[in-house]
């Protein structure tokens, strides 16, 4: 409201008032239209001022006082880290309670500075009654926290914080000697040299060759103690690993023998832990082991192991390499083909794609053969072009899996169809980034043939 309309019902004239700037203001708000208002049109000559305890103006209240831009971002941080632990401890994934779990980092991180890692683990593991395996867990976890999709103060929040965190309690949990924690760090640093997306390249960058060399140290210390703990096999498979790489042939083999002996073929999900990093399985190690050499017996070795892998323990690799002593015009290539494709493994699924292309073929070498052309009756009996649309079928498998040379064959495929907009599609998925994060890209030819072709440039 105007102090015109306040003023309007007055008995005396406004120009016969005077009334100081700061009183203006006040006389404004409603709530003071009375007394207030009288007292001061009764003595035309002073400037009455007006306190009102009890009324706040919006723009006139005391502002608060700001956070700091490293406090905000904490605090932001944290949030976001008890959120992520609550989500994996409902998974089963985190035995230690959220809030405990984020007193433990928060303790950790104000004492690193100050004390050695390994007595920093040892005094939260005695002050809160947790096993070093539980530490090395939540290690494991909170270099999984996800990077913040927010923003504060412009600055974009960054998880690097606790990737440091997670590899420092990792090195003190490694120098107790904790199985966990030495066979994850050792098997991030092994994957580093492999082309596997950059996020092992990431972990390895945190640790340096002297703290390498200890964690080494440490799974030699475990090797013969491997019947006593759940990672046993993962311990021999590694050391079997290295061993390999220095050229110790004969030692590695012993070694990936005993982990054999002693693994779970049967998946057991509490043989290790949810968030490890993938390590190569001992029958496959052995397999691939015997595969290399060049005597035929070994060779032959190396088809058993891949057969136990398959057969007892399931396994997608095992099928895919047992298919490979295999002629394609055998059933059993399109049996162990088949189950590696349908557990997922990505090279499988366009064998597969291709061997249902050939076969939809006339006078294909695939169905001349008798065995074969008895196993693949029902499908070309059953409906004309079937094999061609099941071969399709894999391809769309396949490229959904990020295979991308698929992506580009069911492009033309659209294309030479007339479907201009199917073929548009399956471009521009050809142009998005690697499913997996960190990732490096595979084709990038392939990517800038597509980004060419979206724009209506003939390659």
């Amino acid at each position: 409201m105007s102090s015109s309309s306040l003023f309007l019902r007055s008995g005396r004239p406004l120009s016969r008032s005077r009334f100081c700037a700061s009183c203006c203001p006040a006389l404004s708000v409603p709530s003071i239209c009375g007394n207030a208002l009288a007292k001061s049109l009764a003595r035309p000559g002073t400037c009455t001022k007006v306190s009102i305890p009890s009324f706040r103006r919006a723009y006139a209240a005391p502002a608060r006082v700001r956070q700091s831009m490293p406090q905000g971002r904490d605090q932001i941080v944290e949030r976001g880290r008890i959120a992520y632990y609550a989500l994996v401890q409902k998974q089963g994934v985190l035995i230690i309670d959220r809030v405990k779990a984020n007193s433990i980092v928060k303790e950790f991180l104000a004492r690193q500075k100050t004390t050695d890692h390994g007595d920093n683990i040892q005094h939260l593991s005695n002050k809160y009654g947790i096993c070093l395996e539980d530490l090395a867990s939540l290690a494991i976890v909170t270099w999984k926290i996800p990077e913040p999709a927010v923003m504060y103060d412009r600055k974009p929040l960054s998880s690097q914080g606790h990737r440091s965190i997670a590899t420092s309690m990792l090195k003190g949990c490694a120098q107790l000697e904790d199985p966990l924690a030495t066979i994850h760090i050792l098997t991030g640093v092994y994957l580093a040299g492999t082309s596997g997306p950059t996020v092992y390249r990431e972990f390895a960058s945190f640790f340096n060759q002297s703290e390498v060399l200890m964690c080494k140290q440490s799974l030699d210390k475990l090797g013969p103690k491997s019947k006593t703990f759940p990672l046993g096999p993962e311990a021999l498979t590694l050391q079997g690993i290295f061993l390999e790489k220095e050229g110790k042939v004969d030692n590695a083999e012993r070694h990936y023998l005993e982990a054999v002996e002693r693994v779970h073929f049967k998946y057991n999900p509490r043989s290790r832990h949810p968030m490890q990093f993938p390590l190569i399985t001992p029958w496959n190690a052995l397999g691939y082991l015997f595969k290399s050499s060049r005597d035929p017996s070994r060779q032959a070795q190396a088809k058993e192991y891949f057969k136990r892998g398959a057969f007892e323990g399931d396994d997608p690799l095992s099928y895919y390499e047992l298919a490979a002593f295999e002629q394609r015009t055998d059933p059993e290539w399109l049996q162990y083909t088949s189950k590696a494709a349908a557990s997922g493994h990505r090279q499988a699924t366009v064998d597969l794609a291709d061997f249902y292309r050939e076969a939809s073929l006339k006078d294909s070498p695939i169905v001349a053969a008798t065995s074969m052309k008895k196993a693949l009756k029902w499908l070309l009996d059953w409906k004309s072009g079937s094999a061609d649309k099941l071969a399709d079928e894999w391809l769309r498998v396949a490229s959904k899996m990020g295979h991308k040379p698929s992506t580009l064959r069911l492009a033309d495929q659209c294309e030479s169809n007339g479907d201009q907009e199917g073929a548009k599609e399956h471009l521009r998925r050809l142009t998005e980034p690697p499913i997996r994060t960190n990732q490096v890209e595979e084709w990038p030819q392939l990517v800038q043939l597509a980004t060419k072709r979206l724009a209506g440039i003939k390659v």
